[in-house]
């Protein structure tokens, strides 16, 4: 995620759930206009920027080939769930540093888990909304696994990804 962000500030997913990259995640007006009540920060070193008006979950996710990446996704799935059934329903923010390859995978393995989508649904799906999303090939292959583990059985293969072309591969490692 060392890349320049992508451009456009955020896609909205979700009905009320946000991926921004660090700049704008760091401005208060934009979170503020938005309504973002609950951050997903799944950077390894930037700080919260607004610990005291909202909630966080801190996921310290490297964009690389050895960062381990399915440990963190029940919990950071429970934490979008819960924020989005709160009463009133909250707006959640997942940021990395350029909103396209952490960020874009916690998102993913939300709507495997909560949409009951298998993992090409949900890279089509969400690539519509975010042309920018790619999460690496390290968290591609542990979302594979991912979604292998809520479903009980491979839905998606590396290759369907792959010779859909729907999502532009980077290889970080």
């Amino acid at each position: 995620d060392g890349d320049p962000p992508c451009a456009g500030l955020s896609g909205e997913l979700c009905g009320t759930a946000e991926v921004l990259y660090n700049t704008a995640a760091s401005d208060y007006r934009i979170i503020k206009n938005l309504h973002i009540t609950h951050v997903v920060n799944a950077t390894a070193n930037w700080p919260d920027a607004f610990p005291n008006r909202l909630r966080y979950l801190r996921l310290r996710l490297s964009d690389d080939a050895q960062q381990e990446l399915v440990e963190a996704l029940p919990l950071a799935s429970r934490f979008i769930s819960s924020a989005l059934r709160a009463e009133p329903a909250g707006r959640v923010l997942v940021h990395c540093s350029a909103g396209r390859s952490r960020s874009s995978a916690v998102t993913l393995a939300f709507l495997m888990e909560h949409r009951r989508w298998s993992l090409l649904h949900a890279l089509r799906w969400l690539k519509e909304r975010r042309a920018c999303s790619a999460p690496n090939m390290n968290f591609l292959r542990q979302l594979l696994t991912y979604e292998e583990l809520l479903f009980g059985s491979k839905i998606t293969s590396l290759n369907d990804i792959l010779v859909t072309s729907c999502f532009m591969i980077v290889d970080r490692t």
